[in-house]
């Protein structure tokens, strides 16, 4: 007996997002945004130099190109079908709606993990700059961060336009100022013979100067992974492009732009102090490093930096989550309110909501009670883990999707077999050695939420009986269209 898929119910008045609201630009801002590297770098240059010594921008290398080949997949991908909830769409009719529904909640959980750190960062940072005196007052963290975080939710509330334009500014202003930590700090390293300071070689990009030699740049490959996830963020303003293309081409261009750039901040700025010293000083390098320059002023430009960077990663991931919520309710798997849009704006209101709310909520536990504050350390230290995990889901689907092709001729295979192969491959061996280094609790966390859309998405299909679990699977055919084709017979 087949079981026949429900009816879908009627829904007339349903009003999507704005489309023709952001374009290639406006995707490249978006995608660096969600990347920070001003922020990331921040957060990361003290561990990368612990394990890869000056080999960094080696290990940056290899974690930027594996992300380069995983995102010719999403490139490939999007031209099928740009979307809020593209990945889920994707995995679902080429697939199977149970997994493309797990996907979902994994891109969710990966935004809000990354959020819950970025706000309990966000405020003391911004203390650290405007009152150092008042840095450990925990009452006042809280208030700041949840102005700040008010007011980027408060701007992404008025549509992708109005975000991407803020973000561009404050892009502009935070990239002139690290742009010029970089240069003074190249300047330093040629034409100082301070003690201390390191001229740049060739050697840097091999393993030679790393701690255990390529062991040490497979060390610092884990760590870069993390520090250049999220480029994908444009993605999911599919809904909303000028050219549905753009957002498959803005992920190939922002993870080699943002590659480029975090490679040429460490051989600027790696060689201006030991590394004992970098490691000494891992919460606060960039700043440190520019006061090894000249005086308090451009430190406090360098803060400022760092803090708008945090504060517009915060803005991105609150968006990406808001639209996956938004893709999925559309698709009826997920409460009605989450499709909803506000009348003039056309954006999910309760989805910025959520997405705004949560990792407060996380920052106030993490304040009021130590008991919490390793919780949720450890809730923070998975986002990493589920970045290079549906990125890896993401590159081996696109070679399940392509199959029929990948053999066809040389740019097939390359394109749609052997880059996304080697891109899922680097990052599982990422993953792979990051283990020994990394907490159990972490591990089990990361794996549960990497794994919890599944028994979320059976109760989903009992619950909602949504037409979206009896999608029927498609196969790419080439045949002559360049449309997928879906076999009548293949229902899920």
């Amino acid at each position: 007996m087949t079981m026949e898929p429900p009816t879908p119910p009627s829904d007339a008045s349903a009003v999507g997002l704005r489309p023709k609201s952001v374009g290639l630009g406006g995707d490249w801002i978006v995608s660096i945004t969600n990347v920070a590297p001003t922020a990331a770098t921040t957060l990361t240059f003290g561990a990368l130099i612990g394990a890869a010594g000056l080999g960094a921008p080696l290990a940056l290398i290899i974690a930027g190109a594996s992300m380069l080949c995983c995102a010719v997949a999403y490139h490939r991908l999007n031209r099928w079908e740009a979307s809020a909830a593209g990945p889920v769409r994707w995995v679902s009719h080429g697939l199977s709606p149970v997994i493309g529904f797990a996907v979902g909640i994994m891109v969710l959980m990966t935004a809000l993990t990354s959020n819950i750190g970025n706000i309990t960062l966000l405020g003391s940072t911004v203390l650290s700059l405007v009152a150092p005196s008042q840095e450990s007052n925990k009452p006042l963290t809280f208030v700041v961060a949840v102005l700040v975080c008010a007011i980027v939710a408060a701007i992404a509330v008025r549509g992708v336009r109005a975000t991407v334009k803020f973000q561009g500014w404050i892009v502009l202003c935070e990239y002139v100022i690290i742009g010029s930590l970089a240069v003074w700090g190249l300047i330093t390293e040629l034409t100082s013979h301070a003690a201390g300071i390191t001229h740049p070689t060739w050697a840097w990009f091999t393993s030679t100067n790393a701690p255990g030699g390529f062991t040490g740049i497979l060390a610092g490959a884990v760590i870069a992974t993390f520090l250049l996830g999220g480029w994908d963020a444009p993605i999911y303003l599919g809904d909303e492009q000028n050219k549905p293309k753009d957002p498959g081409r803005s992920v190939l261009i922002s993870i080699t732009f943002c590659t480029l750039w975090v490679v040429m901040l460490f051989v600027c700025l790696e060689g201006l102090a030991p590394a004992s010293a970098i490691t000494a000083h891992a919460s606060n390098v960039l700043p440190y490093l520019g006061g090894r320059l000249t005086g308090k002023w451009f430190v406090d430009l360098i803060a400022l930096a760092v803090i708008s960077s945090f504060a517009t990663t915060t803005q991105s991931q609150i968006v990406d989550g808001s639209r996956m919520m938004f893709g999925m309710a559309r698709e009826r798997v997920l409460p009605k309110s989450l499709r909803e849009v506000h009348p003039n704006w056309r954006t999910p209101i309760a989805g910025l909501i959520i997405m705004a709310v949560i990792p407060v909520v996380a920052l106030a536990l993490y304040l009021l009670s130590s008991s919490l504050q390793t919780t949720i350390i450890y809730i923070d230290s998975t986002g990493g883990l589920l970045f290079a995990g549906y990125y890896i889901v993401i590159a081996l689907f696109s070679i399940w999707y392509y199959r029929s092709i990948v053999f066809r001729d040389l740019k097939e295979f390359l394109l749609g077999l052997v880059l996304p192969l080697v891109g899922a491959g680097v990052l599982s061996f990422v993953i792979f050695k990051s283990i020994p280094g990394t907490s159990g609790v972490v591990l089990v966390l990361a794996v549960c939420l990497f794994l919890v859309g599944i028994p979320l998405a059976l109760l989903s299909k009992y619950i909602t009986k949504a037409p979206f679990f009896w999608i029927k699977r498609e196969q790419y055919h080439d045949d002559g269209t360049g449309e997928p084709v879906a076999p009548a017979d293949a229902i899920i």
